[in-house]
């Protein structure tokens, strides 16, 4: 690892929502950075009242704030659309050493059917119609050319793509929709038995992997960041049981039952997509940062311990109770 001889001037574009608050917990224990965090203000604004803020929107004039200051490290945790990270790159006044984007594995192609891909699969394009377009269908094709603008910009660069992120802070409820099925439901209706895989990434893991980055001298690299490259529903209900000491039945809704009955892979359906092949490899970034992933059961632990802290609130995510509950009884009649 190596050692700096002046505090380094660090950009976080975002830092105070899910990701961005882990990270900045982390660095602001450490002694080798001095952070400023650029955004909205319009999340956790009372958060980290030590820190440097530059209040504003990265996709208007505001931006040119970052101009006064020649930054050492930047790390950008809220690009989405490459003409946002355009506009970052021309005002930088000086060359940082690096550059680290949060990027997604929601750039490669949905259409290969590889398990376990690795850096060098395909990834999609970007039409000018979906350079700029703000709706969730081109989120992967949006975050794909945005590492294309940085590959293009001659910066050292770290690129990372995780795969759903999970843990404190998370805003989406998509692993917790399962996690509070565990707890509080008699019953679990439980998407093609329950053994579809996919990769998960625990926010630790991320933000560990983002740290290094920041320490070690990689240049110019593209990393898939997976706590678990093959998990499952079944998996984690399994581990959670275990965890929670209960154990609840479940009731298999087959693929077929489920189109059947108009359920949406993933959004009604929370985890759930019909396929094997949403899963990506972690052995580039354990070999290169040494870098060596929690296990589930740890990583579920520390989950389930923060939701006990906030009182295990309604999941915003997934179908609504009396629809799961309608589709758990036709399974029934089914068998």
């Amino acid at each position: 690892m190596r050692t700096f001889a002046h505090m380094r001037k660090v950009l976080i574009l975002g830092g105070t929502r899910f990701i961005g608050r882990v990270l900045v917990d982390r660095l602001q224990g450490m002694d080798d950075f001095e952070l400023t965090l650029f955004n909205r203000g319009q999340t956790g604004g009372d958060l980290f009242p030590g820190i440097g803020r530059i209040v504003g929107d990265r996709s208007t004039k505001d931006i040119d704030q970052i101009a006064s200051t020649n930054w050492d490290v930047v790390v950008d945790l809220s690009c989405y659309f490459p003409g946002d990270l355009e506009r970052v790159l021309s005002n930088l006044s000086g060359t940082p050493e690096k550059y680290v984007l949060i990027s997604t594995c929601s750039v490669y192609d949905a259409s290969e059917t590889t398990v376990l891909r690795d850096e060098e699969a395909t990834i999609v394009g970007c039409t000018r119609q979906q350079y700029a377009d703000p709706s969730p269908a081109s989120y992967g094709n949006r975050k794909a050319e945005c590492e294309r603008v940085l590959q293009r910009s001659g910066l050292d660069h770290v690129i990372f793509r995780p795969a759903m992120v999970y843990g404190p802070y998370d805003p989406t409820d998509r692993l917790y929709y399962w996690l509070h099925q565990v707890k509080f439901k008699e019953e679990l209706l439980i998407p093609d038995q329950g053994e579809r895989r996919f990769s998960m990434t625990y926010v630790h893991d991320l933000v560990d992997a983002i740290v290094r980055s920041m320490q070690e001298p990689l240049r110019s690299s593209v990393y898939n960041v997976i706590t678990i490259p093959e998990v499952s529903i079944g998996a984690i209900v399994r581990e959670t049981c275990t965890l929670l000491g209960r154990s609840v039945p479940a009731f298999n809704a087959s693929p077929e039952f489920l189109k059947q009955n108009q359920v949406g892979p993933w959004v009604d359906m929370p985890l759930w997509l019909d396929g094997d092949h949403f899963t990506y490899s972690n052995l580039r970034l354990k070999r290169d940062l040494v870098w060596e992933p929690s296990d589930l059961k740890k990583s579920l632990e520390r989950t389930l311990a923060y939701y006990d802290e906030r009182g295990w609130q309604q999941p915003t995510y997934g179908m609504q109770e009396e629809r799961r509950i309608e589709l758990l009884e036709k399974c029934k009649l089914v068998g």
